[in-house]
């Protein structure tokens, strides 16, 4: 049955009030953190200085932000922004010229000699929680720590700058000076990975070489620069580095098209939620709406609540449009092209799959 436009039974006061009732109930929560390993970042943070290591870090992502709304669309946008947080992270290490090659990675991996794993705990454009844990290839935690930041109105200007620069800065501080003040040897350093790569690709490649003992790796001997087998293995760890790269470049298109989106979306959502806390502060009645100032600001919040809406599904649509163009990847390697799809995650297990058997093939000839 057709439901006639002007037919309502509920007058545009207690609509509103309705609709006021909905948003307050989806705002979204962070999720709740120790106090003792929380980081509460300030404004103007300043850089602590260079690391005095030039060791390869490899960065990984992932989402604990909860899906409101249950759909594919919010879960691959939030995917998207995990990346878009990592490859914002990545800059502002990439400032610091004394570090050596920083990627992104689809999962932790033992190829860089330092790893940082982030997850991303809540983001609503007017909060960001961080969870940040590093490790060098040893094995060792050099930081486990929660950054939590929270914009202010300035934050969003119209040359669009990151509202949450200064937490990324606050973490990049810490990630240098907890490599800093930790013992290590470059070289030795990049053997170990060497070796800890092998292992986890090969398994039965150079066991006596590598050490274990509670939870930490070690080199016991190293194997010569003459190996075939370890010229073979550097050979595949450059083909895993290229699949990386490869996604890389897809990374930095979806960057581009997605970040004024993203934006707005962020710029959106904080106007909402500061709205909302302002009136659940004073309260909204039925007899407050007798007032036709109260009455006005709840048309000015629902309008931003359709604004929010509007920019929201447009960022979900243009994700998934992205998500689809660059679902399949093309490597070229060993004198083929291989063709993968999937998630970035499923393709690198894939990948990875692919080199084992590249290895076999190679190493009965």
């Amino acid at each position: 049955m057709a439901v006639q436009g002007n037919k309502w039974p509920v007058s545009k006061p207690h609509f509103l009030v309705l609709a006021l009732t909905v948003l307050l109930s989806h705002m979204t929560l962070a999720v709740p953190t120790s106090d003792g390993d929380m980081r509460v970042v300030g404004q103007s943070v300043r850089s602590v200085g260079n690391t005095p290591v030039r060791l390869d870090v490899g960065i990984s992502v992932n989402t604990k932000v909860r899906n409101k709304s249950g759909t594919d669309m919010e879960a691959a946008f939030r995917q998207t922004e995990a990346l878009l947080i990592g490859q914002r992270l990545r800059g502002e290490l990439e400032q610091n010229d004394d570090w050596g090659v920083i990627r992104l990675y689809p999962e932790p991996s033992v190829i860089p000699q330092v790893t940082v794993q982030l997850s991303i705990l809540a983001s609503d454009g007017r909060e960001l929680v961080v969870e940040a844990i590093v490790r060098a290839v040893t094995g060792e935690t050099m930081l486990s720590s929660v950054y939590r930041d929270i914009s202010v109105d300035e934050d969003y200007t119209n040359d669009k700058a990151d509202p949450f620069a200064d937490l990324y800065l606050k973490m990049v501080n810490d990630i240098v000076h907890s490599v800093s003040s930790a013992p290590n040897q470059e070289t030795y350093l990049r053997t170990l990975s060497s070796l800890r790569y092998a292992s986890e690709l090969v398994p039965e490649a150079f066991p006596d070489y590598l050490g274990q003992e509670a939870g930490l790796y070690s080199v016991r001997r190293e194997p010569s620069r003459e190996d075939p087998m370890l010229i073979r293995l550097h050979r595949l760890q450059d083909y895993e580095l290229l699949f990386v790269d490869t996604i890389d470049e897809q990374l930095a298109n979806v960057s581009r098209e997605v970040s004024d989106a993203y934006y707005l979306w962020m710029k959106s959502s904080k106007e909402q939620l500061d709205w909302l806390d302002l009136r659940r502060e004073r309260g909204v009645s039925a007899e407050t709406l007798r007032n036709e100032s109260t009455f006005t600001r709840l048309q000015a919040v629902y309008a931003a609540h359709r604004s929010l809406k509007i920019h929201e599904q447009e960022l979900f649509e243009l994700v998934l449009e992205l998500e689809n163009e660059t679902r399949d990847t093309a490597v070229y390697a060993n004198e083929r092209v291989f063709k993968l799809s999937g998630t970035l995650e499923q393709q690198y297990q894939e990948w990875r799959a692919t080199l084992r058997r590249i290895n076999d093939l190679e190493s009965t000839l």
